[in-house]
C-alpha cells in the first residue's frame, strides 16, 4: 500500500487548505477532528478550494457527525 502524503501545515496554526492541499489526486484521507480541525473549518476550506479550482477537486464526508472527517482528493478528468 502506497505511503500516505498528507501533512499538516501549521504556521502560528494549522492552514487548513494547505494541509489539504498536501494530499495527492486519488489519495483520501481519514482523520479525527481533535488531530486537525473541527468538520466545519475543513469543509469550508474544502468548499473554496473547490470554488477557486472550478471544479469537484475535494470532497468531504464525516460518518459520525463530525468526529472524524473523510477528505477525497478528485483525479482531474482530461
Amino acid at each position: 500500500m502506497e505511503k500516505n502524503h498528507f501533512q499538516i501545515v501549521k504556521e502560528t496554526r494549522i492552514n487548513t487548505p494547505q494541509s489539504l492541499l498536501t494530499l495527492e489526486p486519488g489519495e483520501t484521507l481519514e482523520i479525527s477532528c481533535i488531530d486537525f480541525m473541527p468538520y466545519s473549518t475543513v469543509a469550508s476550506a474544502v468548499s473554496r478550494l473547490n470554488q477557486s479550482a472550478d471544479w469537484t477537486e475535494f470532497n468531504i464526508y464525516t460518518p459520525d457527525n463530525g468526529a472524524t472527517i473523510i477528505v477525497t482528493r478528485n483525479k482531474k478528468e482530461l
